[in-house]
């Protein structure tokens, strides 16, 4: 055997495999690449720094054109050295090394042309968070190549600094988390579904009672909350804005929780927590009572997950208190969460983790455990809906939380599913490509994504469970965990199929991202070493990347600067600093010059015999007593004869001064609210007695005659 393929102490291989000249090649080509990015950041940077300079035009023209005789230099001296840097640094064993110093240098530049192009936004007034982002991963970046060139440190000397570079950058993302989710809190107001929660947040605040002194479909814990705010703090847009704010960030922090005890890692939970914080942020749904439902659902679940670790009762009953109170917000969060709990009891039951006992001793503990889950749970809801249909009476609970869902919300709110192929002529249409990409495969792809996930997780649940059953590995408790996931996720995409959109597909998306972790998670390392599995992997985690990160936090830097957190972008002091609906502010102030405080109000449409929704928020605004108890305008409900006689003769008895309409009309969605009723009444009462006086903005205000 020739010497010159032995081993050469020093030298490394004197004849390595060709397959290690190809990586070299590879890895070449990716470090031109890198630094072709850090010489488009350096010339994007020296251009923006020119717009802060007095100098003449032609001295910044030449100054352009110095610059890019510059860079095409360096990049022709990058692409040079680096091809002999990596091919002598193979028969050396080195090309790992070389490669993270030579990224780590090009990372640094980068770092640094980043950090100067975010100060100069920030010193214009125009932060833009792809920067932000983009800071953030060449940051990553240099972090990893700094780790592998300096791998021959000493454990000892090592385990010390990685410990504590780990905390730093697990508390800089939760920080950075937080921050994302407050950024949109100026975003405008919504008229419909934000304006319902101030309202009846006000009306609760003042004395009336939900379901008897006005009509709601859902739970009004929301309403409760809000009122008690609203009493210490003012009554004042920003103040549910605020409180809203700290609940997804809660939120977001609870599922980092429970992600870290599923994939058993808290570096690999950051993943997960940052884009369901994206989601989050970019959801501009505020007052949403789904978010607090959500609060404490899965607070529930992370409680039950310490009882896995520690076997303490006590959890279990905290679960139980946690998840009644999710009924106050959501009966159907509530029940898909009692599901959930009922699963992970019964998989720690039938398939324990570790030995503890006989089947008899097991059933006892599971009995135990059910009863110390369900008791709290039963007893805080009872409570709760005790002193509701005491008040209120329970005839209209029953009707309007359990049989109006079911049936008419159901016939007048019901969105179609999307096709099981995507509708490919949606790319010809208009706008950007993003724009037309997002319009074709956005809801297509929040739809299936989630299913697909569910069935992946399930069938390898599925196999693990029948394997430990006939004798095999045991089911771990994160096993017990994630089937605990996977149940809430179902149920919660059960809820978002009674009106299909992205809001209300949300709940089940935050778990999703969860899950998809949890299957990169089940790759073996030995696997990620192979190119053939770690490609098609990073490939198929770049279609969810984009839809649950990469969109949601492109809108949320539209927000940011249209609306920057700082702004104040309305007059009345209500709102807040709140964007307002165009005209709104006008109104109100009309209202305030035109009639006492104390004057009842009553705000529709310009037609009630076909109605979609109408401008709820106008009645926070105004701040004035409601003139009817139908404060929301729903269709299948106001739309008919006995509630719009019963709308009449509230409006006799208070007789209020003006009516305020808006202009927008029905989209025709394809469900039932498309159809009139052909039940006019109150449209003849309003023109019997009522003049159109002014129109401002997109309203109309009608005075009576």
């Amino acid at each position: 055997m020739s010497s010159l393929s032995q081993r050469n102490s020093g030298h490394g291989l004197a004849q390595p495999p060709v397959r290690t000249y190809i990586l070299a090649y590879s890895l070449w080509l990716f470090t031109f690449l890198f630094g072709l990015l850090a010489a488009f950041a350096l010339r994007d940077l020296s251009q923006m720094a020119m717009l802060f300079t007095t100098w003449d035009r032609y001295v910044v023209h030449l100054v352009n054109q110095l610059s890019v005789v510059v860079l095409v230099l360096l990049l022709l001296i990058l692409l040079v050295v680096t091809e002999a840097y990596y091919r002598h640094g193979v028969p050396r064993r080195q090309l790992r090394p070389r490669f993270a110093r030579m990224i780590g240098l090009l990372a640094l530049i980068l770092v640094v042309a980043q950090s100067a192009r975010l100060a100069l936004e920030f010193v214009a007034g125009a932060v833009n968070l792809f920067s932000v982002l983009m800071l953030v991963g060449v940051l990553s970046v240099y972090g990893w190549a700094r780790r592998v060139a300096g791998q021959r440190r000493t454990a000892a000397t090592d385990a010390p600094a990685s410990r504590l570079t780990g905390r730093v950058v697990a508390v800089t993302v939760l920080l950075a988390g937080a921050v994302l989710i407050a950024l949109p809190i100026k975003y405008p107001i919504n008229p419909y579904d934000e304006g319902l929660a101030l309202v009846n947040g006000m009306r609760v605040l003042r004395g009336d009672v939900p379901f008897r002194d006005y009509w709601a479909i859902y739970p009004p814990g929301q309403s409760y909350v809000l009122a008690a705010l609203f009493g210490i703090a003012g009554e004042t847009v920003l103040v549910e804005r605020v409180y809203d704010t700290i609940v997804r960030i809660l939120l977001a922090l609870v599922l980092y929780a429970i992600a870290a005890r599923v994939l058993e890692s808290r570096r690999w939970a950051l993943a997960p927590y940052l884009i369901v914080a994206t989601l989050l942020a970019a959801a501009t749904f505020y007052g949403y009572a789904v978010f607090p439902a959500l609060l404490f659902g899965f607070a529930a679940l992370l409680s039950s997950f310490r009882f896995l670790d520690a076997g303490a009762t006590r959890w279990l009953v905290g679960a139980g208190v946690l998840a009644g109170v999710t009924s106050f917000f959501r009966l159907d969060l509530a029940f898909y969460t009692a599901a959930a709990l009922g699963l992970l009891l019964f998989f720690n039951w039938l398939l324990p983790s570790e030995v503890n006992g006989g089947w008899g001793v097991r059933t006892r503990r599971f009995l135990v455990a059910l009863l110390a889950t369900a008791g709290p749970a039963a007893l805080a809801a009872a409570i709760f809906y005790g002193y509701l249909g005491s008040v209120a009476g329970i005839a209209p609970l029953v009707e309007n939380l359990l049989i109006f869902p079911a049936t008419t919300f159901r016939a007048v709110r019901h969105l179609p599913y999307p096709a099981l192929a995507p509708d490919w002529s949606m790319l010809a249409g208009d706008g950007g490509l993003d724009d037309r990409l997002d319009r074709m495969l956005g809801d297509y792809l929040r739809f299936y994504i989630p299913l697909l996930i569910y069935v992946l997780c399930a069938g390898i649940l599925l196999w693990r469970g029948v394997r430990a059953s006939r004798g095999g590995l045991r089911f771990r408790r994160t096993d017990v965990m994630t089937a605990a996931l996977v149940v809430m996720g179902s149920g919660l995409f059960v809820q978002a199929l009674s009106r299909y959109d992205e809001i209300h597909v949300l709940p089940a998306s935050l778990v999703t991202v969860i899950l998809i972790t949890w299957l990169v998670r089940q790759v073996s390392f030995a696997r990620w070493r192979q190119p053939w599995v770690v490609a098609p992997v990073i490939v198929l985690l770049l279609v969810p990347l984009w839809l649950y990160f990469f969109s949601p936090y492109s809108e949320i830097n539209d927000i940011v600067r249209a609306y920057p957190p700082r702004g104040c972008f309305s007059t009345l002091p209500r709102a807040g600093c709140t964007p307002t609906l165009p005209g709104q502010d006008d109104v109100v102030q009309i209202l305030d010059q035109q009639s006492p405080a104390s004057a009842p109000l009553f705000a529709g449409l310009l037609r009630h015999d076909n109605v979609f929704a109408n401008d709820v928020s106008i009645y926070f605004l105004a701040g004035r007593p409601i003139a009817t108890r139908y404060h929301e305008l729903h269709p299948g409900v106001t739309t008919t004869q006995p509630v719009q006689e019963e709308m009449v003769a509230e409006l006799t008895a208070q007789e209020p001064p003006w009516l305020v309409f808006i202009t927008w009309g029905n989209p025709n969605e394809p469900n039932a609210s498309r159809f009139s009723s052909g039940v006019t009444q109150l449209d003849d009462y309003i023109r019997e007695h009522y003049r159109r006086e002014l129109t401002v903005g997109m309203y109309e205000l009608w005075r009576r005659r």
